[in-house]
Formats: C-alpha cells, structure tokens, sequence
C-alpha cells in the first residue's frame, strides 16, 4: 500500500470514529438506556471493548440504583483486575491473530484482506449493534496498516465497504424506531398520568382497580427519552402516594360505615322479632303486619354491608325471624294460606309436569315447554323461603335431567328438528299461495289455519328458526296489507251507504207528519225498500241510523193506525157497491190486514238488521258462536213472515169474494 492510499484510509477511519461519536451524541440516535442497551453492551467481544469503551448509561432511577448496589468491594475489584488483565490478554492474542496477516502482507494481501472480510460478515451475524460498529472501526485500522492491495484484494475491500455502508443505514434506520417507539410511549405514560390526575383531581378514592390498571400499564412502558425519565417518575409518585394516603382514610370510614351499618341491622332485627310475638294471635290484623314487616324487611336491604366477622350472624337472625314471621302469618292469615297454598299447588303442577319430560319422546316439543315451564314458575307466586327452596330444588333437578337426556340425544332432537322445518317450509309455500288471493274471506280463513298449524308444529333449530318465521310472516304481512286496502275501499263504500240511508231517513220522518196517513205509509214502504237496498255502514254507526230509522217508521205507522174509522171505511165500502152485510167483515178484515204488514214490515226490519249483523263475523273452521246464533234467529224470522204472509194471502182472497171484485192488491 502507497502513502497516499494509506493517508486516505487513516482518513476514512478518522470520519468513522467522527461518525460513530456524532451518531451516539446525536438526539435522534441516543444511546440505549434500557435493558436492551445493555444486553447489546455486555454481548460486545473482549477485544472490541479494549479498542473502545463504551460508558453504559442508566435509563432510570431503578437502574442507577442497580449499578450502584453492583459496583464491588476492594477485594471483589482486585479479582476483577486480574480478569480484566486474563481479558487484555486474550484480546491482545485476537488483535496479533488479526495483525498477523500484515507481517505476511508482501506475500499474500489477498489471503489478508479475505481473512478481514470474513471477520466483519461473521461478526455481522451476531445482530450486535455497539460490537459491529467497534469491529468495523477495528478492522478499518487493520486495513490502513495492511498491506497494497491488488486488483482482487481491491474488489474485497469494495465489498467491505459496502457492507459497512448497508450496515450504517441499517443501524440509523433501527435507532430511528427506536426513538420513534420512545416518544410512543412518552405520549402513553403522559396519557396514563392525565387519567391519574383525573381520579386524583376527582377525588374518585375508591377507583382502586383503575389505579392498579394504570400502575400496571406505566410499569410495562420501559424505553422513553431519558431527560423525561425523573420529571415523570416524580409526578407519577406523588400521584400515588395522595392516592394511597386517602386510600387509608376511605378504609377507615368503611370500617366505622360498617360498625354503624351493624348497629342499625341489630335494631331491625329487634324490631322484627317483637314483631313477630305480636303475630303470634289468631286475631292479629296481618294487613297491617304484613306492611310493617315490609317496611322492616326495605330497610334492611337499603343498609349496606357489615363487619365481615359479624355478616353470617346478622343473616342468620334476618332469615330466621323472615321464616319466623311467614310461618305464623299462614297459621293465622286465613287469605295468606289460601294464596300460599294455590301457589304450592300450581308449584307442585309445575313439578310434576317437568319431570314427565324426561319421557317425552318428542324432544324438540319438550325442550320449548321447559321454558314455557319456567316461564309459568316465575308467575306462580312466591312461598316461603324455605319452602320456595325445596320446591325449586326438585323443579330445577326435573329440567336439568331433561336437558341431560337432551345432550345425550341431541342426534334425535336435530331429526325431529329437522322434520318440523320441513313441515313449516310446506307451510310457507301455501302461505305464498293465498297472499295474492282476491278473495279474502276465503284467504283469512286460510291464513288464520296456517298460523294454527304452525303454532302445533314444533321448534327448529334456533339459527333456521328466525329465517324462516321472517318468511312466513312476510307472506301472511303482504296479504293482510291487501286486505287492509281492500277494505279501506269498502269503508268508503259504508259511508257513501250511510250518506244515502240519512237522506232516506230525512224524507221518512218528513212523512211522520204527513197531511195523509194512508198516503204517508205507501210512500214510507218504497223508502223502506231503499232503505234495505242501501248496503252496509260503518258498523260505529250502524245500530244508531238502525234505531233512528224505527222511530221514524214508528210515528208514521203509528198516525196510520189512529187516523181511520169504521164510518169511513163504510162509506167507501159503500161507494164501491159493497153489500151492507159484508162491509162489517170487510172492514175487519182490512185492519186485520194492516195489522199483520205492519208486523210483516217489523219482521222484515229485523231481518235486515240481523242480516246486517251477521256480515261482521267471518266463518272459521272451528265455527262461530254469534254467527250461529244470528242465523238462528234470521231463520225464527223468516218462519214468521211466511206465516204472517199467507194470512195475508188468505185474508185477500177472502175480501176477493166478499166484494166480487178484482180490485185488492196482494
């Protein structure tokens, strides 16, 4: 190696050394302070910590206070001495190792500076930071003082450098995150005492697990920039002592909270024991009883814990003089012991309902009553507590050995299950059918027998099951929506009938005063028959236009039948050339006649009515009690005006003969 070449490699390893001192002082590559610099440090090789000594910083007072309870005594250092020096030697050997190549340096640079070369890539395996860059530094100075490279000693030394140049970017990329992960985690540990100070500045005393929460997460966070290390050790330790020093003060004021909380237990307790001496009396009003032992029994619940030593005492006595009270209110409370005993025996049904469970083969069905079950348990009415107990000890073992004959047989539940969702799907398939149905008393029928089918069908699978409920119910919505339309149509339709009848109604009681009252009633019997042919009104108003239209029809008939006399209808007769024999019967028979339409015209009106009625309830396949029943009654109707008709058929042809003429109408 020239001069030249050896001044711009001394020159290089000055810039190194520059670099390295730049890199280690710089704030964007610090030293690591925590555990991880030291584990890199002590892993540095002998020989690089004699060619340069790193001082081992301390990332926090925890560290300091470790270094100084490691420094040895006066006979533990000198043993470190003579290791130190056991050390140096060692290391000289390695430095001669690596030197020795220069003594060969005029017979074999290329042997040499393969040899550096090698060093440097093995080192580079031990992913050590400070003991990479010490042997690049180390083994630069080796080349400075090697010997002239030739071409291919040339070529290694390029290599050389560039795997010093990949290992530099490396090393400032790696101490870039490593700032980057510092200043994280500065931004956590501030984070953490905001929320300290929060608590501290809320005086929030009792948050004891969210303060142990944050005492966990600040002492998991290790690597923040060591200038804030003290500043936020300090706060953070003056966070905790306030927090404790009250921490003290709450315990304090809950021990004597439950000292006072036990006094005013024990004075219930009194109170409810010399109650319970004054239920003792078949005479006792247990109204009044029952109310102060309530009031009692609020009390207690609302006062808060006592001393843990006394805790099982005071509930001893509290359920002992409960049990106490009850079992003296059924001795004396007759309804008490009526209420009590309903409630056992719906118990007891309970009971023996769910043990028969268990030999139910259709699983499927039975695993839905447990519920139901349940279900009918919480609604039963509460007993005594003793009693309560027993009975749900025995209710509580018949379900739970149903639910363990259902885990043993769940492959027989997934069947039944299984059929009982092919069963619905068939279902929903007719559903789909009937929903675009114009005929919708037919299609409700249909619908209402599909939803009881379905409701006898069993359970399936809880993840199918709110599918294909969504389905069927779609199916039967988009039905009843037609059909909430198509009778809104119709609605329309009752009160343009109800616009007509009150127009009809309006004439009528026109002719209630008609000058006329024969007149009056022909023309009253054509309204009456645009009355009936009106159609259906709203059934709100239905029985009131009804009621309005019979007053009505009521005076005119009434003004009929009270206007004629015999002397009149004699002088017609007369006039006629009706024999004065038969005008007597004649005029009988003429008011007989008028009796028996106006019943006619009654039954006719009653017809309607119970006609009108009927239209409001739809036929089922069950039946329907109050349609039978009307239809009863239209037929009761029609009976009468048959025979209320043929009278008057008889009553014509009678008056046919009587005046020999053609002229009665039927």
């Amino acid at each position: 190696m020239n001069q030249v070449e050896r001044k711009v490699a001394i020159m290089n390893l000055e810039q190194d050394k520059n670099t390295d001192k730049d890199t280690k002082d710089s704030p964007e590559n610090p030293e690591v302070t925590n555990e991880e610099n030291l584990a890199e440090e002590k892993a540095e090789a002998p020989e690089a910590k004699e060619e340069e000594k790193i001082e081992e910083p301390v990332s926090s007072e925890q560290d300091e206070k470790a270094a100084v309870e490691a420094e040895p005594s006066s006979e533990e250092k000198d043993e470190v001495e003579e290791v130190a020096e056991s050390e140096n030697e060692v290391a000289s050997e390695k430095d001669e190792e690596t030197e020795s190549p220069d003594s060969d340096a005029d017979d074999n640079s290329k042997e040499y500076y393969t040899k550096i070369l090698s060093k440097i890539k093995e080192v580079l395996e031990t992913k050590d930071w400070g003991l990479i860059s010490n042997e690049f530094s180390n083994l630069s100075l080796h080349i400075g003082e090697g010997p002239e490279p030739d071409d291919e000693s040339k070529a290694l030394l390029k290599e050389f450098e560039e795997l010093r140049s990949d290992f530099e970017e490396r090393k400032k990329a790696h101490y870039e995150e490593l700032n980057r992960k510092r200043e994280e985690n500065l931004k956590k540990k501030k984070e953490l005492l905001k929320q300290f100070a929060d608590i501290v500045n809320e005086e929030k005393w009792t948050a004891t697990k969210e303060v142990s929460q944050i005492k966990n997460s600040w002492d998991r966070i290790t690597q923040i920039p060591r200038d804030e290390i003290d500043a936020l050790n300090e706060r953070f330790d003056s966070f905790m002592k306030e927090f404790d020093s009250h921490k003290v003060d709450r315990l304090v004021k809950k021990l004597e909270k439950e000292e006072d909380n036990l006094t005013l237990k024990l004075l219930l307790l009194d109170k409810m024991e010399a109650l319970n001496k004054r239920s003792d009396d078949s005479k006792a009003d247990f109204k009044a009883l029952t109310k102060e032992f309530d009031d009692l029994h609020s009390q207690w619940r609302k006062i808060g814990r006592v001393p843990n030593e006394k805790n099982q005492m005071v509930w001893d006595r509290f359920n002992a003089a409960e049990d106490a009270f009850n079992q003296l209110r059924f001795k004396n409370d007759k309804a008490y012991r009526e209420k009590i005993e309903k409630s056992l025996k719906k118990k007891k049904k309970l009971i023996a309902e769910a043990e028969a469970l268990v030999d139910n083969e259709n699983i499927a069905k039975a695993a839905r009553k447990v519920n139901k079950l349940h279900n009918a348990w919480k609604k039963a009415g509460n007993l005594p507590q003793k009693d309560e107990n027993e009975l749900w000890d025995k209710f509580k073992a018949a379900t739970d050995a149903f639910n363990e004959k259902k885990s043993e047989n769940i492959d027989v539940l997934r069947e039944q299950e299984e059929k009982n969702y092919d069963k619905k799907l068939q279902l929903i398939e007719q559903a789909e059918e009937i929903q675009d149905t114009e005929d919708f008393d037919k299609g409700h029928q249909k619908m209402q027998s599909l939803m009881d089918q379905w409701k006898k069908i069993g359970p399936v699978q809880r993840k199918k099951s709110s599918k294909i409920w969504k389905k069927f119910k779609a199916a039967m919505d988009v039905f009843y929506e037609r059909r909430r339309d198509h009778f809104k149509d119709r609605r329309g339709e009752e009160k343009e009938n109800l616009e007509k009848k009150k127009e009809i109604l309006s004439k009528l009681n026109e002719l209630g005063s008609h000058e006329d009252p024969v007149k009056a009633v022909e023309e009253a019997k054509k309204l009456q028959e645009d009355f009936k042919n009106a159609g259906y009104v709203p059934i709100k108003s239905k029985n009131k236009i009804w009621k309005q239209y019979r007053e009505a029809c009521d005076v005119i008939y009434e003004r009929f039948r009270s206007s004629g006399s015999d002397l009149g209808m004699e002088r017609e007769l007369a006039s006629e050339g009706v024999e004065p024999a038969d005008r007597k019967q004649v005029i009988k028979l003429r008011k007989e006649k008028s009796a028996v339409q106006k019943e006619v015209s009654k039954l006719e009106s009653e017809s309607i009515q119970y006609e009108e009625a009927k239209t409001y309830f739809k036929p089922t396949n069950k039946g329907n009690k109050l349609r039978d029943e009307l239809q009863e009654k239209i037929d009761k109707v029609g009976e009468k005006l048959d025979t209320k008709k043929q009278r008057i058929s008889e009553i014509n042809r009678t008056l046919r003969d009587l005046m020999s003429s053609d002229d009665e109408e039927e």
